[in-house]
């Protein structure tokens, strides 16, 4: 997997064409978009992208599913399902959940380390 989206794609969350950006299915996300969604995965607490638009914590379980995993709920080994943390940016229609915006800090570092 690599840290930026072929064609040069804008990221999904903030619109902007920055690298290094990590690929999803509706499009990429950015590293400054990641680090604000992992704030928001924290806290709970609104951010804003570079952009100027809000994202925010997705607080129905049965809201939209991540647009990079496709999943709205966390499935254990023994079949219990649990409701998955998602971050949400409305003006865009795009939807992360905490296990990729993870995933996505972890490519992002490796690419940014060399």
């Amino acid at each position: 997997m690599t840290a930026t989206n072929g064609a040069g794609a804008p990221c999904r969350f903030c619109g902007r064409r920055r690298d290094p950006r990590v690929p999803g299915r509706g499009g990429p996300i950015c590293v400054d978009c990641v680090r604000a969604g992992l704030r928001v995965a924290r806290d709970g607490a609104d951010r804003e992208t570079p952009a100027g638009d809000v994202l925010a914590a997705v607080t129905s379980p049965l809201a939209a599913v991540c647009d990079f995993c496709g999943r709205r709920e966390r499935r254990t080994f023994l079949g219990l399902r649990r409701p998955l943390l998602r971050v949400d940016c409305a003006a865009r229609d795009a939807v992360i959940c905490v296990d990729c915006l993870d995933h996505a800090g972890d490519v992002l570092n490796v690419a940014l380390r060399g």
